[in-house]
């Protein structure tokens, strides 16, 4: 529907100002357009013509869902009004796709497959999203892309490296958000696991890991099921969250640069650390909660390998500044001294007294993705068993 929207905006605009994926490519053609078209079009000055032009070029993104675990994180998602944010349902299983909820479904591998799944082959899942290679590139076209799996299975491990390749291709960031199996689970979905995240790895811009087995350390008395519910809404509300951040002026803002600048790769290796918490506010929960979010215990990471630090607090009316210092002191103080830091502040009234708090870093490498792309079988089976 938004994708409609931009549709419908962009025919207001000169019929010669052509848009396309790029955020930077549509600014350029839409002002190399204005500029040429002389004095046919005498409003290109007014709040109307602003108005048009900034719907025109807000940010678009993408929730991809692929396999069991991933569409059934989008149907969640789905529940949820994202403004600008389409989401898509990936499977080789056409039971699974049609009770999934999403704007957009796409069976692949119709002739792999049959519409049967992938029977928990990751090269099946492969041969799969090849197959419709062309027609997932279509609907592909936002300037940022965020994919969910699971891994260790057939659809999700096999099809996710070549959807975020394709999404590469059409110029958007590609954030995945991944978990790694339970050990419990056996060695060869560990074995799946592994391959499936190098792939995934080397199509990602960033990259989000999160072992099935950290949770086990967190709460070992859980029952699997509702240990996998948790991860589950983790991997939701983290994604909900960056979405917000990119889609809603603040009064102090951060905007769709900053967050690119984050998530962007540099280098051999794609990082990716966030962190979510909910504090009740007095100064003690605060900064106890700040420092959780940049050491989220779900994923391990170290962050004193942060470089870049986005800090993002949404509170009510009454957030005060002596508690947004709080909060962007607690956790600059846990990072090196040379981080690049960017504070954004949202005001929410839905939030009631609670204060939520939203850290997004670059640099840290998860041990997982490191241990995969090094082909490193025996670190990344110790790894399983910590």
């Amino acid at each position: 529907m938004d994708s409609l929207n931009n549709k419908n905006k962009a025919e207001l605009l000169p019929n010669n100002l052509r848009i396309d994926s790029s955020v930077r490519s549509r600014f350029k053609q839409l002002t190399d357009g204005s500029n040429n078209m002389g004095n046919t079009h005498k409003n290109y000055d007014t709040e109307d013509y602003l108005k048009d032009l900034l719907d025109v070029l807000k940010i678009k993104s993408t929730i991809v869902g692929v396999g069991g675990a991933g569409n059934n994180t989008v149907s969640r998602l789905h529940e949820f009004d994202l403004d600008n944010t389409e989401t898509l349902s990936i499977n080789t299983d056409a039971h699974d796709l049609y009770y999934s909820n999403s704007d957009k479904k796409i069976l692949i591998g119709k002739d792999t497959c049959n519409g049967l799944g992938s029977g928990n082959d990751p090269e099946i899942g492969k041969e799969a999203a090849e197959e419709d290679a062309k027609r997932l590139i279509n609907s592909l076209d936002s300037d940022i892309i965020f994919i969910t799996c699971g891994l260790g299975g057939g659809t999700g491990t096999g099809a996710a490296p070549i959807i975020a390749r394709e999404a590469k291709k059409s110029g958007s960031i590609v954030v995945s958000f991944c978990t790694v199996p339970f050990t419990s689970e056996g060695p060869e979905r560990t074995e799946r696991a592994m391959v499936g995240l190098n792939n995934l790895a080397q199509a990602s811009d960033s990259i989000i890991t999160l072992p099935n087995n950290n949770l086990v350390k967190i709460a070992p008395n859980i029952p699997i099921l509702t240990g996998f519910k948790i991860m589950d809404e983790i991997l939701i509300r983290s994604i909900k969250e960056v979405v917000s951040l990119i889609n809603n002026c603040g009064l102090i803002n951060i905007d769709f640069a900053d967050v690119k600048r984050v998530f962007e790769k540099q280098g051999k290796y794609p990082s990716g650390l966030i962190g979510i918490t909910e504090s009740l506010g007095n100064m003690s929960d605060l900064e106890k909660k700040s420092k959780l979010a940049i050491h989220n215990p779900l994923l391990e990471l170290d962050a004193n390998q942060v470089d870049k630090c986005l800090i993002s607090v949404k509170g009510n009316h009454k957030l005060s500044l002596s508690k947004l210092d709080n909060v962007v002191s607690s956790i600059s103080n846990e990072l090196p001294s040379n981080t690049q830091l960017k504070v954004g502040t949202t005001m929410d009234p839905s939030i009631g007294e609670k204060i939520r708090i939203l850290a997004l870093g670059r640099g840290p490498v998860s041990p997982y993705v490191k241990a995969s792309l090094e082909n490193n079988d025996v670190e990344f089976k110790a790894l399983m068993k910590k």
